[in-house]
This record gives structure tokens, sequence and C-alpha cells, in this order.
């Protein structure tokens, strides 16, 4: 198996394949069932991308102020000021992202983590692509699968559930050119 490709492969899919590795009759006394993307994004959405996404919301218009007014600097030394409020300012808002901690306490295959991860991702990136559009240098993203922290009674879902995040988390990168 480890000499197979697994680059194209949907981390989501393990949570169906662990499921259904489980003895039925004590799949419902683990409590152990696959929860949907759409299931999952329920939950993520309003708890966790809502909040980050309203103060993405007024950073932008921040950003985009300050590089307005770097743009109509009197002089070379307000613009290099405007500039590096900028670059303070976009990558502190990173950071933040970063610094966001997600915990499931009945993680299973980590689905629910892979998804909140590639939710991060994409926010972080919209963060450095409005930086780069208003001329500053790009960066790396800082958002990763340290960031997630799950809870599981089943050693072998814990580590499924490892697996599930980093695959996701390196296909995230390749797929957006990190």
């Amino acid at each position: 198996i480890s000499q197979l490709d697994w680059s194209s492969i949907e981390p989501s899919i393990f949570g169906t394949l662990f499921e259904r590795s489980l003895d039925p009759s004590k799949r419902s006394q683990l409590g152990a069932h696959y929860t949907s993307k759409d299931d999952i994004l329920l939950i993520v959405e309003p708890v966790l991308m809502a909040p980050l996404r309203r103060r993405w919301a007024e950073v932008q218009e921040q950003a985009r102020d300050l590089a307005e007014k770097r743009d109509g600097a009197p002089s070379a030394s307000a613009a290099t000021r405007r500039q590096n409020e900028l670059a303070t300012l976009l990558q502190s808002f990173a950071r933040e992202i970063a610094a966001t901690r997600v915990l499931d306490p009945a993680c299973g295959s980590g689905n629910f983590l892979y998804v909140a991860l590639r939710l991060l991702l994409d926010l972080e990136k919209e963060v450095i692509t409005l930086g780069g559009q208003l001329g500053l240098p790009t960066f790396f993203p800082s958002v990763s699968p340290e960031q997630l922290h799950g809870i599981e009674v089943n050693p072998y879902a814990h580590e499924l559930a490892q697996v599930t995040i980093w695959i996701g988390y390196i296909q995230w990168m390749q797929d957006n050119g990190f």
C-alpha cells in the first residue's frame, strides 16, 4: 500500500472506510458515524469561520485604505510607513488564523478536523493573495495540522485521523502552489 500514489485520494473517504470496517453491532455502541462535509459545514461555518470572516472583512477594508494612503502619500517615507503598516496588518491577521485551535472531542477518522483545516488554509490564502495584489511580497501559509486537536478512544481511528489531516494538508499545499 505504501507504494501506491495517494496524491489524488479524497481524504474524507477514510471516514467511510473506517465506519465500514467496524463490527456493525458495535458501531452504534461506539457512536462511530461518518459525518458528511455538508453536515460538518453546518457547525464549522458559523462557529469557526463566521467570526474569522467578519474579522477578515474588517482587515480587508483597513488594508485597502492603507494601500490607498500609501499610493497617495506625499513622501517616500510616508509611503514606506503605510507599506509597513499594511504588511503588519495582513501578517497579524494571518497569525491570528494560524493561532486558531480546533478541537474535535470525538474525532473518529478526522473529517471534521480535515474540513476545518481546509477552510483555515483557504482563508489564509485569501490574505496572502490580497497582500500580493496590494504590492506586498507573498508569504508561506502558517496554518498547519498542529492547530488541530482530536480526542478519540479508538487508537486506529486516531491514527487514521492523523493520516486524513496530513494527506489533506499536503494536497492543499500542492494544489495551491506552495
